[in-house]
């Protein structure tokens, strides 16, 4: 296996995007500018009706620099793919038996927060498994999904971005962040996609140089 084959079979920095009212266009607008610099994985969790799941995909696809797909049980993680959690099953990334690979791993366990896919427990998997290489971004919607998800992520020495409240269509999931004190930065959605380019470049460093 070659150096560059390595790499990109094991991440070691990755972003996953929860959202919930309002995210599908907060998805749309985000991917259209999605900063490509470093090549991460992308994991989505969308609360969203099984049915339009793969209407989503379809339009992110259109939009986004990066190929996306629905998630799948099994799949390897790789770097310059998004994957799209599937309706009504959680979305968790582990290591492969090897320690050095990302697996996505599909869950029917319970609905958390009345929800699933949860945002808490793709952050919090992301949290094990990359540690200061996981980036979170909390977009528009109602509830708290995220903020456990978001205090493992933390606790690792990953980094946060959560919507600031002019831009989201329900200010919930981001509020929450803000109010615990969580977020690295709030931005505007129109300013998201340079701020996550920016987080992902000092990451990249901080990583490569350890």
């Amino acid at each position: 296996m070659t150096d560059r084959r390595q790499r990109e079979d094991s991440p070691r920095l990755a972003v996953a995007i929860g959202a919930s009212a309002g995210g599908p266009q907060a998805l749309l607008a985000l991917f259209a500018e999605f900063p490509t610099e470093v090549p991460v994985p992308v994991l989505v969790v969308q609360h969203i009706p099984p049915r339009f799941v793969d209407p989503l995909v379809r339009r992110l696809q259109d939009v986004s620099p990066l190929p996306v797909q629905i998630a799948a049980s099994g799949d390897l993680v790789r770097a310059g793919v998004v994957y799209v959690a599937p309706g009504d099953r959680h979305l968790v990334v582990r290591r492969g038996l090897r320690g050095t690979q990302l697996i996505l791993h599909l869950s029917d366990a319970p609905p958390r927060h009345g929800v699933r896919p949860a945002a808490d427990l793709l952050f919090g998997s992301l949290a094990e498994t990359c540690e200061a290489g996981a980036i979170v971004v909390v977009l528009t919607g109602m509830g708290k999904d995220g903020l456990e998800g978001v205090r493992a992520v933390k606790a690792k020495g990953g980094v946060a971005l959560a919507e600031a409240e002019e831009s989201c269509v329900v200010y919930g999931m981001p509020r929450a962040l803000a109010e615990a004190a969580l977020a690295d930065a709030i931005v505007p959605l129109p300013e998201i996609p340079r701020a996550l380019g920016a987080l992902l470049r000092e990451r990249a460093a901080m990583l490569a140089a350890r």
